[in-house]
């Protein structure tokens, strides 16, 4: 992968122009909503810059070792950070799931709502990319 987009304590973006997708690795929990939505902000700006150049763009969440967000931020995503994915184009998000139960629940809840961004949770970071392959080919 090239180098990150964006890259702090909490989260790297960046590009798998692989796949095509956008790649959001998270660790441990945001220091505050502020910066849980800077993240998604960072990752809303990639891709914009990059759907031109991939036109099945897809969307990459690696959460295996992320914490649970506050509820303010599950609102913030469904209201503002999926809607803007569909506007995009974005049809598929994958996500690979934590093994916090919580943290799981959390990720859940943010996009079991879900209408125009088809979203697949997964074990293992692999089986995320070559799904994800498979639905741009």
């Amino acid at each position: 992968m090239a180098s990150p987009y964006y890259q702090d304590e909490y989260a790297i973006i960046e590009l798998d122009a692989s796949i095509p997708c956008i790649q959001v690795t998270l660790n441990g929990i945001p220091r505050f909503s502020e910066h849980y939505q800077l993240v998604q902000i960072k990752r809303l700006e990639l891709m914009r810059r990059e759907r031109a150049n991939f036109p099945k763009l897809q969307m990459l969440t690696d959460s295996r070792t992320a914490g649970p967000v506050l509820d303010e931020d599950v609102r913030y995503f469904k209201s503002h950070v999926l809607p803007a994915m569909a506007e995009a184009g974005i049809h598929y998000l994958a996500i690979v799931m934590p093994s916090n139960k919580f943290a799981q629940l959390t990720i859940r809840e943010m996009t079991e709502d879900s209408e125009k961004v088809y979203v697949r949770y997964f074990d293992v970071l692999e089986e995320a990319k070559q799904w994800l392959k498979e639905m741009s080919a």
